[in-house]
């Protein structure tokens, strides 16, 4: 798989759904640290696909659960700041989260890889890495706000239906908000576009091919159960 690897629109439209499923099932067997929150960023780097679990406390490692060439569930760790003679550099703090290449270029980074037989066990493992890494109690359950993830989930649907006879690669950085600064989309015979998403929940296709061209906005308004947990919260902590 080369470095640059990225999925096709048929490949991430299935894929995501069944990461992020297997993550939400895991969650309930870790409780972290209250207050802890974990954002999931889709991203494909180095000959990976999946998800980059983001915490919202300081960290230098982030882990990322996802799918190799192969086909087979990976887990990725990617420590940032290691072998420093001084004390480790945050790349995160507080929900403030440097990208990816920002990471990369500030600190010295490595990576290890760990296979596993299936996605149940590389969950279970993404899991304890945080509950290690995030020692401190009380514990609670952990929620994923998913609601984000199933919109994108139907949007990519919505573009593989216009640009099937195509189907082509869908780049992900690993940015938050990246649905807002658009998916590049790209194939092997010079068709590119691109899917952006405005609020409050429009989602807009680009792609040129030759002697083809598609143009295309759609409405994605799915009920959002993350706010309805939210205002449940709030009104038992008043």
């Amino acid at each position: 798989m080369p470095r640059a690897f990225c999925p096709r629109l048929s490949e991430a439209q299935h894929l995501l759904p069944l990461l992020r499923g297997h993550l939400i099932a895991a969650a309930s067997r870790y409780p972290l640290p209250a207050g802890l929150a974990l954002d999931l960023l889709p991203i494909a780097e180095d000959g990976l696909f999946g998800y980059e679990l983001v915490p919202n406390r300081k960290t230098h490692t982030y882990v990322t659960m996802g799918c190799n060439a192969q086909g087979e569930p990976v887990l990725r760790k990617t420590s940032y700041g290691v072998g420093a003679q001084s004390a480790l550099h945050l790349v995160g703090a507080n929900g403030q989260i440097l990208s990816r290449k920002e990471r990369s270029s500030r600190y010295c980074a490595r990576q290890r890889d760990s296979l596993f037989s299936d996605w149940p066990a590389a969950a279970d493992s993404a899991w304890a890495h945080y509950l290690f890494q995030f020692p401190k109690r009380p514990r609670q359950p952990i929620a994923v706000r998913e609601h984000v993830h199933r919109c994108l989930d139907v949007a990519l649907s919505i573009a593989h239906s216009y640009l099937a006879q195509w189907n082509p690669f869908i780049h992900f950085c690993g940015l938050p908000n990246e649905a807002q600064l658009g998916f590049a989309l790209k194939d092997a015979n010079d068709g590119h576009g691109e899917l952006v998403f405005q609020r409050p929940d429009i989602w807009m296709l680009r792609w040129k091919a030759p002697r083809q061209a598609v143009y295309e906005s759609w409405s994605v308004a799915l009920p959002d159960p993350d706010a309805v947990t939210d205002a449940a919260h709030r009104n038992r902590a008043s």
